[in-house]
């Protein structure tokens, strides 16, 4: 049987759920930070101020490191208005040496997924579902070597409902044997539970904060450690699933 006859499908996430993405966004911020305090600006205070632009600006320009990059500089002005110093533009600049990070991460797949993928993949049809950059995310996806895995792969400016609702109809889904698997409940857990479909929860410890809120029907979501766990779950729900 080929993936096109197979009835049973998963749709993946990809930062956070497949390799490491958060953290260096975790990192660019601490050095922010860092660099805050060498101008006399309150470190924590810096890091606040470019969680506030980010929640400000995100609904408006998107996400992306390109944008994260403007967030930073623009916690920079902000900054130096509310301390009425002036805006440096060799400072900027080394803001935005700070994002270089984000531009290009490293890929560092989590545990377990690849050989996982590779077992999913003769049992799934696999489609990935991610959100941001679509050059960026398509740049990360080619350059992790999962991209074989995949019947379909689609880069959307956000998740929500429709976007799943799409897809299933898109792919011709039955939602009763559909899965989506990620790390964020606002846009992977909930929106999927939404749409009708079966979803599990791999929590990730630098999920981003903004991707975090409640699970609203916690009691039909599977909550694995890792994504390596996979396997296992769906070999002990062979029977109802279908899977072997």
């Amino acid at each position: 049987m080929n993936n096109k006859q197979r009835k049973q499908a998963l749709i993946v996430d990809a930062d956070d759920t497949l390799w490491e993405n958060e953290a260096y966004y975790q990192q660019c911020i601490s050095d922010f930070g860092e660099l805050m305090a060498t101008l006399s600006f309150d470190r924590e205070e810096a890091e606040r101020t470019v969680d506030k632009v980010e929640r400000e600006r995100i609904p408006l320009t998107g996400y992306g490191p390109l944008q994260f990059a403007e967030n930073m500089v623009i916690a920079y002005e902000q900054l130096c208005e509310r301390y009425e110093q002036p805006v440096s533009d060799a400072v900027s600049s080394l803001v935005i040496e700070i994002c270089q990070l984000v531009m290009e991460p490293p890929i560092v797949l989590l545990d377990g997924v690849e050989e996982t993928l590779a077992w999913l993949d003769g049992r799934f049809r696999l489609f990935l579902l991610t959100k941001g950059d679509r050059e960026v995310q398509e740049s990360k996806l080619a350059r992790s070597g999962l991209d074989r895995f995949f019947d379909g792969v689609h880069v959307v400016p956000e998740k929500d409902a429709a976007v799943f609702r799409e897809l299933i109809v898109v792919y011709e889904l039955e939602p009763e044997q559909t899965w989506m698997i990620g790390n964020s409940p606002r846009s992977d857990i909930n929106p999927a539970l939404e749409a009708g479909l079966g979803a599990i929860h791999v929590p990730h410890s630098r999920t981003w904060v903004l991707e975090q809120e409640e699970i609203a029907a916690s009691e039909r979501v599977v909550v694995l450690d890792s994504f390596g766990e996979l396997a296992a779950l769906f070999s002990d729900l062979g029977e109802t699933t279908g899977v072997k």
